[in-house]
C-alpha cells in the first residue's frame, strides 16, 4: 500500500500545534523586550509576527531533518521549535534596535 502525501498545510497546522507553548513564551518573551524598550505597538506586533513567521518555516526544516534518537516533544516543548526560538528572537530583537539586557550602572 503507498502513502499517500501530506498536504503542506497540514504539516503547518501540526507545527503549530505542537509547538504552541513554545511559540507563545517566544511571543512573551518578545513582546516584554519590546514594552521594556518603549516600542510602539505595530513596530511591536510586526516584530512578533514576522520572528513567529520565521520560526515556524525553520522549525518545519528541523523536523524534517530529524535524526537524534530522543523524541520531538520534551513534556510540552516541542524541541524542533526551541532551536529556531533561541536563534530567532534576539537575532530579530537586535535587528530593530532593541536592548535585551538592562546595562545599569551604579
Amino acid at each position: 500500500m503507498e502513502q499517500e502525501p501530506t498536504p503542506i498545510i497540514e504539516l503547518l497546522e501540526l507545527i503549530l500545534f505542537l509547538g504552541s507553548i513554545t511559540f507563545l513564551s517566544g511571543a512573551v518573551f518578545q513582546a516584554y523586550i519590546l514594552w521594556r524598550n518603549k516600542k510602539s505597538f505595530w513596530t511591536s506586533m510586526m516584530v512578533v509576527i514576522l520572528t513567529r513567521i520565521l520560526t515556524i518555516i525553520s522549525s518545519y526544516f528541523v523536523w524534517a531533518f530529524w535524526h537524534l534518537p530522543i523524541d520531538i516533544m520534551f513534556l510540552f516543548i516541542y524541541l524542533p521549535a526551541v532551536l529556531p526560538e533561541l536563534i530567532f528572537s534576539p537575532l530579530i530583537l537586535k535587528l530593530f534596535g532593541n536592548k535585551i539586557y538592562n546595562n545599569k550602572t551604579k
